[in-house]
């Protein structure tokens, strides 16, 4: 939660930490600017991100509900919380639920639903500073035309936050989220998962010294399913609505340890392990999806490493492949965009080194172009007819900047075939 809401605030190389710019085209990660020619490495990233998914569902079951989703973060460390400090604990909860309306309930209902309403409009508002950073969000809060469609945005997705954490709650994970099915999907039977150990804990029931063999550790008081999120009974089995808080073994730990009987009965495990008493860990699926994960974001850091000072694209201008001169030369109208990737001024230079006899027409020369920014400039290649024995010629440009880049690109300049 600190994250989520610390991120935007964060100044880093001049813009907040993550400022993803969808209309200026512009991503902004942790001082660094990314553009849209930059695909390839978004392409590494969102293949790292496939496959690192793969790897944790494989192997750690769902590691990702249990500790990092951020809907139950905010179910269990914000919401509920509060909902406990206004209306107490649960079981005064489910008697003012099925109390009759009156001044004391609504006023509880009311003062909960008052925090939680302020609660849902501060997560829109920085879910959408992401996007056009503080000062968007709260010129669109503040009013003006111009924002309205932003104000309007951030005040639904506000009244969706609102319903998911007053009456959808767990339903989310368990009818919504689709992770709970590609986890069917991706477990195997060495899969960590939170598990009961049936074995030790059957029969379940409360014993008495004279019945200590007879039933198992297991004395049935139900405290793993009521602290369950999704409401499940783990002794049941592994099911798709467990997501792998462990909630169920710090109470069902908490329990045995009162009892003096050893801790565990519901502990990480694996369906093998239950089975048969025996955990393995490493098996060939987790160094195949390791392999793509090394290649996946190896390609990433290596792209990102070698990421040029500058990009630079020659295209044809107009609609005409040449055009002959009075002079009896052939001219070919282009166009360079160069994109600074740099987040300092960069001034460029364009010419152009053969073939022999050519001359380069430059619209705009120095090309400054500003941090992170785009320049598109006119070109006319002027070249004697000869130079196009075939009708056409390979054109070498020399792209320079004054920040030690330079850049060698070939180009197709088209004449009349002979």
């Amino acid at each position: 939660m600190a994250v989520f809401f610390g991120l935007p605030h964060l100044p880093v190389g001049g813009h907040p930490a993550i400022l993803l710019d969808w209309v200026a085209r512009r991503f902004h990660l942790f001082g660094t600017t990314f553009l849209v020619t930059d695909s390839w490495l978004l392409l590494a990233f969102g293949a790292g991100i496939i496959v690192t998914v793969f790897f944790v569902a494989s192997t750690f079951g769902r590691m990702w509900c249990g500790y990092l989703c951020p809907q139950l973060v905010y179910q269990e460390f914000l919401f509920r919380p509060i909902e406990a400090l206004v209306e107490g604990p649960p079981s005064r909860r489910h008697r003012l639920a099925g109390a009759p309306w009156g001044p004391g309930k609504v006023l509880r209902k009311l003062l909960k639903w008052s925090i939680y309403a302020v609660l849902a409009l501060g997560m829109a508002a920085t879910f959408f500073a992401y996007f056009v950073g503080w000062d968007g969000v709260v010129a669109a809060l503040g009013g003006g035309w111009d924002a309205g469609a932003l104000a309007l945005a951030i005040l639904g997705l506000s009244a969706v936050i609102f319903f998911d954490f007053v009456y959808f709650r767990d339903q989310m994970c368990t009818v919504a989220c689709p992770y709970g099915r590609l986890q069917n999907v991706l477990t195997d039977p060495d899969t960590v998962i939170v598990g009961y150990d049936g074995g030790r804990g059957e029969p379940r029931g409360k014993r008495t010294p004279e019945e200590d063999r007879a039933r198992g550790d297991c004395i049935d008081c139900g405290r793993c399913v009521a602290t369950c999120p999704t409401g499940m009974d783990i002794r049941r089995g592994l099911q798709m609505e467990c997501v792998g808080c462990a909630q169920c073994i710090d109470a069902c730990d908490d329990v045995m340890t009162r009892l003096g009987r050893p801790r565990g009965l519901i502990r990480y495990t694996s369906l093998r392990e239950l089975e048969t008493g025996t955990r393995r860990f490493w098996r060939p699926r987790l160094f195949v999806y390791l392999a793509i994960m090394t290649v996946a974001w190896g390609a990433l850091v290596w792209m990102g490493a070698s990421r040029s000072p500058a990009s630079v694209e020659i295209l044809r201008n107009g609609r005409e492949a040449f055009r002959m001169l009075p002079t009896g030369e052939v001219a070919n109208q282009l166009r360079v965009r160069i994109t600074n990737q740099l987040p300092v001024v960069q001034v460029f230079t364009v010419s152009l080194v053969s073939p022999e006899g050519a001359v380069l027409v430059v619209s705009l020369s120095p090309i400054v172009v500003e941090p992170d920014a785009v320049e598109t400039v006119n070109l006319v290649a002027r070249l004697p007819v000869a130079a196009l024995p075939r009708g056409k010629v390979t054109g070498r440009f020399v792209i320079r900047s004054d920040r030690e880049f330079t850049l060698e690109r070939d180009f197709v300049l088209l004449g009349p075939s002979r």
